[in-house]
């Protein structure tokens, strides 16, 4: 479960403290973003340090000449990263990060703020988030290629996060699309291209597009859209035309959802299925 109170606190205390000491600036720490170097010259780079949450508030993994942000904050919520002095594993090749997740809770006419605290193990290699646990499991050290928690845990480096495939079937027995696409979003702690180094397109396109589909049900057309752009790489899809399409014009890019409204009627004309196309293909690709 979540730590909560004076728990959060003096676990931040000493996330502050040990980022302070890797990185050796002291207590001006704040001032300066940081990051943890893998063994082939990867990187998690932190930003923008919130001294009164005492988390970083944006992560990004960059290897070569790409990269992205690890987790991403929403309307509702937003995230705050965490990190000490045994975060980065001996050889280089895992990290450990407190993932914070910042929300507000309605109860009838007042809000009040939320806080949820995890520890997330990164693959260096991929920037994919490979598992998370609760929060007090990043109090601890490496050990023998393992993350040992001080309360016990041996967490080895392995991928936990579901799958594409998996993600749909335990959404299934779910009737309502849009509960079904919050379903899903709720089950995605990282961001999508995170995901999708977990899960690369090539070998899950049909399950990730339906992944996408249900992330702009659930109105986050942003992460669907990279999605789709992942499937787009390995091929053309008709049905893909169709989903990108919809998501650009939901996010008021609607001289490239155009185009893709054109490409999508066309594909579905060349195959004999023109009476399927949706009215508002015609409408919208003009």
């Amino acid at each position: 479960m979540p730590l909560k109170g004076r728990a959060v606190k003096v676990l931040k205390a000493k996330l502050f403290i040990g980022t302070c000491l890797l990185f050796s600036i002291g207590s001006f720490c704040n001032a300066a973003d940081s990051s943890l170097t893998g063994a082939d010259g990867t990187a998690l780079k932190f930003f923008t340090w919130d001294q009164n949450a005492a988390v970083w508030k944006r992560a990004i993994f960059s290897k070569m000449n790409s990269s992205y942000d690890l987790y991403e904050s929403g309307v509702e919520s937003s995230i705050g990263v965490g990190i000490n002095s045994d975060s980065l594993s001996p050889n280089k090749k895992y990290a450990m990060l407190q993932r914070t997740v910042f929300g507000e809770l309605s109860k009838w006419q007042d809000v009040e703020a939320t806080e949820n605290n995890y520890c997330d193990m990164v693959s260096m290699d991929t920037g994919c988030v490979l598992l998370s646990r609760p929060a007090e499991a990043c109090s601890g050290s490496w050990k023998d290629g393992n993350w040992l928690a001080d309360g016990g845990e041996v967490i080895a480096p392995k991928l936990e996060t579901i799958s594409p495939a998996n993600l749909i079937k335990s959404v299934a027995t779910i009737a309502n699309t849009s509960a079904k696409g919050l379903a899903v979003k709720d089950q995605l702690f990282m961001g999508p291209d995170s995901y999708m180094s977990c899960y690369p397109a090539p070998k899950n396109v049909q399950a990730l597009n339906d992944v996408g589909f249900y992330l702009a049900q659930a109105g986050d057309d942003s992460s669907a859209l990279k999605i789709y752009r992942g499937i787009e790489v390995v091929g053309k899809r008709t049905v893909l035309m169709l989903n990108i399409a919809d998501s650009l014009w939901n996010l008021k890019k609607t001289s490239e959802a155009a185009q893709y409204y054109k490409k999508y009627s066309d594909a579905m004309i060349a195959e004999g299925k023109a009476g399927k196309v949706p009215a508002r293909v015609a409408e919208r690709a003009k």
